[in-house]
């Protein structure tokens, strides 16, 4: 199996991108290093590994020598699936060349595409703002390796990854291709979901083994046809958002994470210890946004 690549470039010659190889791996790059191609120059990358509790993939990081995208071999091209571009932010003239790289990213198809800086200045009049690089094209997301910041030990408000740590977190994220699945160990049979719902009611009644009333058995069918949507989206993700981009794909999955958290969420529990539904489950539209068949969640196919 041959692991993909993910190209850096630097368009600041004051920048090597072998220096963001070493920020991504958090080590020197006098060790594993790997000669993808003996045509002069010669190409080197470095592994990076991707594991952890679902998959684990190797990925190639290869540092080409020129921001010029026309210099690429066509060896490494085929095997690019990502694309860095460090970049100053001061140089105003490097806007003109952002369509070059969304151009290229869109045309291969390359769905992870990053423009990486050290800070992005408040004012146009400093130079390029994270607006512009992102209004000249948003097929390219835009990381700040050194965000600047009020207080230094200051920590974000809402925990989320920044500066480097943004940037593994995007590959860490990424849905790369070949991935290989990590096997889970064994587990006890899962209950249907109607044993389960039924369990879950049982387990909070005055008599567990008594017959369930009409009010119970309304709860027991809203929320085993709300376990039936979550199962379905889970079990067409893949056919259905094949076509899609990674950004789509990404929205679909956090809104079958929210519908699930909906279904199960304890704020919201009913009075037998089940989420309670005010008449119909939640729909989902997910499918309808992004230009699939809203229609397939209709009673007769669940």
């Amino acid at each position: 199996m041959t692991e993909p690549i993910v190209l850096i470039m630097s368009a600041d010659e004051t920048v090597k991108p072998e220096s963001v190889i070493e920020l991504i791996r958090k080590a020197t790059n006098e060790q594993d290093a790997i000669v993808l191609s003996s045509d002069a120059p010669e190409s080197i990358g470095y592994p990076y590994v991707i594991s952890n509790k679902y998959y684990t993939k190797t990925l190639i990081l290869y540092a080409h020598g020129s921001a010029d995208l026309a210099t690429v071999s066509s060896a490494i091209l085929n095997r690019t699936e990502a694309l860095f571009v460090y970049f100053n932010a001061k140089d105003r003239t490097f806007l003109e060349r952002i369509p070059l790289y969304a151009d290229f990213a869109q045309s291969r198809p390359i769905e992870l595409a990053v423009l990486l800086c050290s800070s992005l200045p408040e004012s146009s009049t400093d130079g390029i703002t994270y607006s512009e690089a992102k209004h000249y094209n948003a097929l390219l997301d835009v990381i700040e390796l050194e965000p600047a910041r009020e207080n230094d030990e200051e920590e974000d408000d809402d925990g989320q990854a920044v500066g480097v740590e943004e940037l593994i977190q995007t590959m860490h994220n990424f849905v790369w291709s070949d991935m290989n699945v990590n096997e889970e160990p064994e587990r006890s049979p899962t209950p249907p979901p109607q044993d389960l719902v039924s369990s879950l009611l049982s387990a909070n009644r005055d008599d567990p083994n008594g017959p369930f009333t009409e009010e119970e058995e309304r709860i027991i069918e809203s929320e085993l046809r709300g376990f039936q949507r979550i199962l379905t989206e889970v079990i067409n993700f893949q056919p259905n958002t094949s076509n899609w981009t990674r950004n789509q794909r990404l929205t679909f999955a956090e809104e079958v994470a929210e519908m699930f958290d909906n279904l199960v969420e304890e704020d919201d529990m009913g009075p037998y210890g089940v989420s309670r539904f005010e008449g119909e489950p939640p729909r989902f539209d997910g499918l309808h946004r992004f230009g699939g068949d809203p229609n397939r969640f209709d009673d007769e196919q669940l």
